[in-house]
């Protein structure tokens, strides 16, 4: 069988992703990571005693000194003395390994690459197909050499030369009586049992996330082969994609680490926490304007509230766009896909993108896995939400806690009527379009409307959902009719009673643009802004922001396939998985 196999089925070197994948694992749970391959002769690079000493002080971790010490060899002698005094000086046990296997005679000649290495160094360092090559090389001289044989098949598994290392075990395999392989046919069984079980254990978990489904995610890490330590690191991860960075932060530091290197090396778990919160949170505020700023509920060009009529202001709300909230919201997906918030405003940007289908799509799934919808609201004088609730079969407002700034002269928008309703209470469902008229406000000329979003009998009104005056001024009135056709047409989907007098906004009674109108009729100051916002940005339509949405849907199920941060918490798994046959082979001690 083993004559068989062709050397570059274990000579070549693996994949750009494996290689990534296996500096990564070797990083968390190794002593070192790959070291290049040259000669083991001490050269004019080798590194001196104060030179490694620089080198710790810059901070570079264990895991890149070790790296650092096997490219280039040391140029001196580890002595018991110089071993102590490193170890007074601060180096851990691992470093000082690796420069125990780096210390060699000054005079010593040149070898070839990797011949002057033992199997283990070659082994810890993470040289696997390297490794791989010598260990083919002694079965052939030893055919009956059952741990090196055991150790080649673990070596094929870390360079991903699966189909190779189960043809190697069936040979191994066949000589479980021999007392001499038994317990190396046990560990490596156990090893390809392990594996198969994280691998199936992945399949479930890519499952319930794709689905959003983050207690079922959770329930399988609790079922996973794994160490404890490498079970709260997949914890800690989906606590990151909720959005809950300080239960994540308070995980990490209850980690039981076996040693203070082994928690240095871990610290890019908590540098990705603190790297994904920081993202967050820029991201989140970007969206609070939108929804929670003094200029969400405004319209167009007109003054945000008593004494902000500057050109600041102006520019800033020149600023806003539909397309630019829904590129927010897909990044908040990227960081937080669980989270509540990334989840419910992703459907608020599937709403405001016009696409139906691809709204309801949306909805039905998120309803399925949570039972509601929040989506945000706002009216004349304060921010709500509107709820849909499909378990309970009620819809209703609910108070939002984020303080209403703006106050005008005039009425802009009608009066919230809080409800909660059953959908069997619901008689009539109506829409007000959004017709605009002008009012005189001392000499300034004002439009003002009372349109409104969704209209309940026996009782309720919801005035505007969050962008809908924005839709109108960058979109257009076609647009905004659209977007709330749309939500009263879910609506009645969700509430499914065909009782329902269902008087929807018809886009076809659509005005036009809102462009040219306010051009004419905004006040001195205000006019530059609305032909800038509205004629250069806005009134690209409703296509070219659904479109975006579209887009990042799509992307967002993409990125789900990737899955960077649990794909990595696997990888450690995978390592923790070949321990067992690693203490039986005496390769890290």
């Amino acid at each position: 069988m083993r004559q068989n196999l062709t050397p570059a089925s274990t000579r070549s070197a693996p994949s750009k992703s494996t290689r990534s994948l296996m500096r990564l694992a070797a990083a968390i749970l190794f002593a070192g990571i790959a070291a290049a391959s040259g000669s083991a002769q001490v050269s004019n690079t080798a590194l001196s005693k104060d030179k490694l000493a620089a080198l710790r002080t810059a901070g570079l971790s264990d895991s890149v000194l070790i790296q650092q010490i096997e490219k280039d060899g040391i140029s001196f002698d580890m002595t018991a003395d110089m071993t102590l005094d490193l170890k007074g000086s601060g180096f851990s046990n691992d470093v000082l390994q690796a420069l125990l296997r780096a210390s060699k005679p000054a005079s010593s000649a040149a070898v070839q690459p990797g011949q002057g290495d033992s199997v283990a160094a070659l082994y810890r360092a993470g040289r696997f197909p390297e490794l791989a090559d010598r260990l083919k090389t002694t079965l052939k001289a030893n055919p009956n050499d059952y741990k090196t044989q055991a150790l080649f098949i673990m070596t094929l598994l870390k360079i991903k030369e699966r189909a190779v290392a189960e043809e190697e075990f069936k040979e191994l395999s066949a000589h479980e009586q021999d007392p001499a392989a038994a317990p190396y046919v046990k560990q490596v069984r156990s090893l390809f049992d392990t594996l198969a079980k994280t691998q199936e254990a992945k399949k479930k978990m890519l499952v319930a996330l794709k689905a959003y489904r983050a207690a079922d995610a959770n329930a399988i890490v609790d079922q996973l082969p794994a160490s404890p330590v490498q079970k709260e690191i997949l914890r800690i991860n989906l606590d990151t994609y909720q959005g809950k960075f300080d239960q994540a932060r308070e995980r990490y530091a209850k980690i039981p680490f076996d040693s203070y290197s082994a928690k240095e090396r871990a610290t890019t778990i908590l540098d990705n926490i603190n790297k994904t919160e920081a993202e967050h949170k820029k991201v989140m505020s970007r969206i609070e304007v939108y929804l929670h700023s003094p200029m969400a509920p405004v319209f167009c060009g007109f003054p945000l509230s008593e004494g902000m009529q500057d050109g600041r202001r102006y520019k800033e709300l020149a600023s806003l766009s539909v397309s630019d909230y829904v590129a927010q919201v897909n990044a908040l997906a990227r960081l937080a896909p669980l989270s509540d918030d990334a989840r419910n405003l992703t459907f608020h940007a599937a709403l405001l993108s016009g696409n139906y289908d691809q709204m309801q799509t949306f909805g039905d799934q998120l309803l399925k896995d949570t039972g509601v919808i929040r989506i945000p609201f706002f009216s004349e004088d304060r921010f709500f939400q509107l709820v849909i609730d499909s378990r309970n079969k009620r819809i209703y407002t609910e108070d939002d806690s984020h303080p209403f700034q703006p106050k005008w002269p005039v009425k802009l928008w009608s009066e919230l009527e809080p409800f909660n309703l059953s959908f069997d209470q619901i008689k009539t469902l109506s829409q007000k379009g959004g017709h605009w008229h002008m009012a005189m406000y001392s000499s300034n000329l004002w439009m003002t409307s009372h349109s409104y979003a969704l209209k309940f009998e026996p009782r309720g009104l919801a005035p505007n959902y969050a962008l809908m005056n924005i839709l109108y001024c960058t979109a257009g009135e076609k647009a905004e009719l659209t977007v709330t056709h749309n939500l009263g047409q879910y609506i009645l989907h969700v509430a499914d009673n065909s009782r329902i007098k269902a008087e929807l906004a018809d886009p076809k009674n659509a005005a036009g643009a809102p462009s040219g109108l306010l051009t004419g009729l905004l006040i001195a100051g205000v006019s530059t802004y609305a032909n800038s916002a509205v004629a250069s940005t806005a009134i690209q339509g409703l296509q070219a922001a659904q479109e975006q949405q579209m887009a990042a849907y799509q992307s967002q199920q993409v990125a789900w396939d990737s899955f960077t941060l649990a794909s990595d918490s696997f990888n450690f798994i995978d390592v923790d998985a070949f321990s067992g046959l690693e203490e039986l082979l005496g390769v890290l001690n």
